[in-house]
């Protein structure tokens, strides 16, 4: 698939901008991208695609029994616990397992995001958002006209997802340390939400990025 040819046509007018939400695992990306829908504007969840995808999608799951075998549950849906095993990791093995997945999946994710995104755009929003774990690493920011990266310290990182999602510390630490680094995420930032305080800061954080994003003072 060639992703450019879905993202080149998708705005109505010069003012529009399709924003990126993404930032390592722990982040508190999600947290955000609710803030900014509980604020009225649309936001779409790649992952939340990708998942309905690898459930449904003919294609995307005979892909993936092909090249790791079976991976189906009986219900018939992705054994995300052996497909984390096979992905999550900083082996050379983990990151190609990983490659593979994303090479498998994301094509039909971006395809889906364009055509929800210009569907917006037509009816007239002025700014649409996808929140996605890969943006840099999948060359998806090209897609974008900004990147919001959603920052951490790696200590609360693994707090959150210890925690959140009832795993160890080292599985959470092995999680983020499969992903790019923070400090490369930060530097190919259009904009930085810092996130290690209370909801309510990044909350209050969410409003100010939103307020200046509107008034022009972030770029798009």
């Amino acid at each position: 698939m060639n992703m450019e040819q879905y993202f080149s046509d998708i705005k109505s007018s010069s003012n529009q901008g399709l924003v990126g939400i993404t930032g390592g695992i722990g982040s508190g990306k999600s947290t955000v991208a609710a803030f900014i829908r509980e604020a009225g504007y649309t936001v779409f969840s790649a992952d939340d695609i990708a998942r309905d995808l690898t459930n449904t999608h003919p294609e995307v799951k005979a892909r993936i029994n092909a090249t790791f075998g079976t991976m189906y549950l009986p219900d018939d849906t992705l054994d995300r616990m052996k497909m984390a095993a096979l992905v999550f990791g900083t082996s050379p093995e983990h990151a190609q397992n990983l490659a593979q997945v994303n090479s498998i999946v994301h094509p039909f994710v971006w395809q889906e995001i364009a055509e929800r995104a210009k569907a917006r755009f037509d009816a007239g929003d002025r700014f649409v958002f996808n929140e996605s774990a890969l943006v840099f690493e999948t060359g998806a920011d090209k897609f974008y006209d900004l990147v919001v990266v959603v920052d951490a310290p790696e200590d609360v990182r693994v707090m959150r997802l210890a925690e959140g999602r009832g795993i160890t510390e080292e599985e959470a630490r092995r999680r983020i340390q499969a992903q790019l680094s923070a400090d490369e995420k930060r530097a190919r930032a259009g904009y930085v939400i810092h996130n290690h305080g209370s909801r309510s800061e990044v909350q209050a954080e969410t409003k100010r990025f939103l307020t200046a994003l509107e008034l022009g003072s972030v770029k798009i």
